[in-house]
């Protein structure tokens, strides 16, 4: 039977193939090693890095602190809450203890309030900001709804309707006097209806909780309600907004 017995001369020429590939396959694993190396540094990096940066403001806040920045020019003493969206006028700047009627000066100041928030609102309003370039608003924030709300302390009223009906008819004298001294009863959402609305609570939602008679539950708050936007949505805006800026 004949066989063939592999020569001295045919084993080494197997050598250099089977070095190449080991070489080959060495190389390879070295290569996915720094990969990997490479890629966790990476991804440490970046956790740090968002570690160490502020996280973004909630558009609520951003938007309640430009608009309380221009009330607070008008009406010196009133509390801004960014984190709750609510702007809060004291009852003794606006009213007399237990009247709905507007002080003179209270009418003079919100009348000047309701000026500088006809230029503020206008980048946040749906049926303004089409016909503006808004730079301080570039994530195309929107205003849904403010509310207008009426707040008592608990003491009992000698009057018809008692605290809901003073709460209610305070919101409504601050509403008529923003109203009648600029252009915002035109400023409307996306669903066209008006920005300004009003409510009342009477005493039940108290500012001051360990003490429902104290006075300064007397308010009437500014709250401001966003309309929903997807945050992919806002990511998207930001980044057409920055491109256009440069």
């Amino acid at each position: 039977m004949w066989s063939h017995t592999p020569r001295h001369s045919d084993l080494h020429a197997e050598e250099p193939e089977h070095s190449y590939l080991a070489s080959a396959a060495d190389l390879m694993v070295g290569l996915l090693f720094v990969f990997i190396i490479m890629v966790a540094f990476l991804a440490l990096q970046n956790k740090t890095s968002k570690t160490d940066q502020k996280p973004p403001e909630s558009p609520v806040v951003e938007v309640t602190k430009r608009i309380g920045m221009e009330i607070e020019k008008s009406l010196p003493g009133v509390t801004v809450n960014p984190s709750t969206g609510v702007i809060t006028l004291p009852e003794g700047a606006l009213f007399e203890l237990g009247s709905s009627v507007l002080k003179d000066s209270a009418v003079i100041e919100l009348n000047d309030a309701a000026k500088r928030l006809t230029d503020v609102l206008k980048c946040y309003v749906h049926n303004q900001r089409a016909m503006l370039s808004c730079k301080q608003n570039p994530e195309g924030h929107e205003i849904d709804t403010i509310f207008i709300e009426g707040h008592t302390d608990n003491r009992p009223m000698n009057r018809a309707g008692g605290n809901i009906k003073l709460s209610l008819d305070r919101a409504i004298s601050v509403n008529n006097a923003l109203i009648q001294a600029g252009t915002l009863a035109s400023f409307r959402n996306k669903l066209d209806q008006p920005i300004i609305s009003y409510s009342a609570y009477a005493d039940t939602r108290p500012l001051i909780k360990e003490d429902p008679a104290d006075g300064r539950n007397r308010r009437v708050d500014l709250r401001i309600v966003l309309s929903y936007k997807p945050p992919v949505v806002n990511s998207l805006l930001g980044v057409a907004a920055e491109a256009v800026g440069k």
